[in-house]
């Protein structure tokens, strides 16, 4: 079955019920999805619903105009960005300067000239497209610097560690992940080889419901004791961490408000628990010389709290746990909070701390 197409979504606002139905007639007929509404407050009702990739709004509006509208609207984080295209009466020169000074993107004059609306709305969907494409190219790029980092951080590790997707599809593999997943005790490790010969999570990894939770979650780590089989004993720790952060203006939602983890990449430490015990407090403030409130958020990291809970469980405000982090970063010799989790992983788990980068 073919993938539906999804058109730009425009919502008009004019309350001359003729104009109303002849504009959005115009923007169907070229291939646009318009949403007519009479007035301000049904136009707020449609955004607060859905996010439409451009407003064509009428200045001279019962009640609230089309001024108050796009000024609410600059206001506010999720359509702040929105091309916003203002429909005026020729001889209303003053409501063409307010919204120009407002951020209004474009104007209209009445009656309305049908061809240079749609090469307006044209233009400005495109000049959209192409700055979303500029920001995507340039994240990508950032990212890809970041998981460069990483893979050579993670090689360096003496467990199992990787580089996961949103769907726990493995994306690098350090040195003992291979080593484990093609070795001889394979029947231990947390990886297999599928039909496809691609290594992939045990199901009872990748399933895990609170690994799962994780993923549609805001926190940024976590911890969790796997069994090797459903309902069995503990057999692996396993650590997830976000590599870029999870509360970021990128993130896709699903339709009931959670985040989607699609585009997010994720470091997985994996470790039995028959092979390797935790150390105590002492042993991680010895290796790092943290301070005993250093050795307390040291363990809260491992066991994958994010900062706000770190806050709560120490009972220290937000700019205290930031200095006790920048502190950390400073004798760990990490730049980031996802490496230095990294970095107290590997001494929790029992090998040597990954080389600095």
């Amino acid at each position: 079955m073919l993938k539906a197409i999804r058109r730009p979504l425009i919502l008009c606002v004019e309350d001359e019920p003729l104009l109303l139905r002849d504009l959005c007639d115009e923007l169907e007929e070229a291939g646009y999805q318009p949403i007519g509404v009479p007035d301000v407050p049904a136009a707020l009702l449609v955004l607060s619903r859905m996010k439409p990739s451009l407003i064509l709004c009428d200045v001279g509006l019962p009640g609230q105009s089309g001024l108050d509208l796009l000024a609410e609207l600059r206001e506010t984080e999720a359509h702040s960005s929105v091309p916003f295209l203002l429909l005026t009466a020729l001889s209303d020169r003053e409501h063409v300067l307010r919204g120009a000074r407002a951020g209004a993107d474009d104007y209209l004059i009445k009656p309305v000239d049908y061809d240079l609306l749609l090469a307006t709305v044209d233009a400005r969907l495109a000049k959209v497209q192409r700055l979303q494409r500029l920001q995507r190219d340039a994240l990508q790029r950032s990212l890809d610097e970041v998981h460069r980092h990483w893979h050579g951080v993670l090689d360096s590790l003496g467990h199992c560690a990787l580089v996961c997707d949103g769907q726990l599809s493995i994306q690098f593999a350090n040195r003992q992940a291979y080593a484990q997943c093609h070795g001889q005790a394979q029947q231990d490790s947390p990886l297999v080889v599928d039909a496809a010969g691609q290594m992939v999570l045990r199901q009872v990894l990748a399933q895990h419901p609170g690994v799962r939770q994780f993923l549609r979650s805001q926190q940024e780590s976590a911890s969790f004791d796997v069994p090797a089989v459903p309902g069995g004993p503990p057999y692996w720790c396993l650590a997830i961490q976000s590599l870029s952060g999870k509360d970021g203006d990128d993130e896709e939602e699903h339709g009931d408000g959670a985040p989607d983890a699609r585009g997010q990449r994720f470091a997985l430490f994996i470790n039995s628990l028959q092979q390797s015990v935790k150390p105590s407090a002492e042993a991680l403030a010895r290796r790092f010389a943290l301070t005993p409130a250093e050795t307390q958020v040291a363990r809260l990291l491992v066991d994958g709290m994010s900062k706000q809970q770190m806050c709560a469980q120490l009972q220290v405000s937000a700019s205290t746990m930031a200095f006790h982090l920048r502190n950390m970063f400073a004798k760990t010799q990490t730049g980031r909070q996802a490496e230095l989790v990294a970095v107290l992983l590997t001494a929790a788990l029992g090998a040597s701390a990954p080389a600095s980068h």
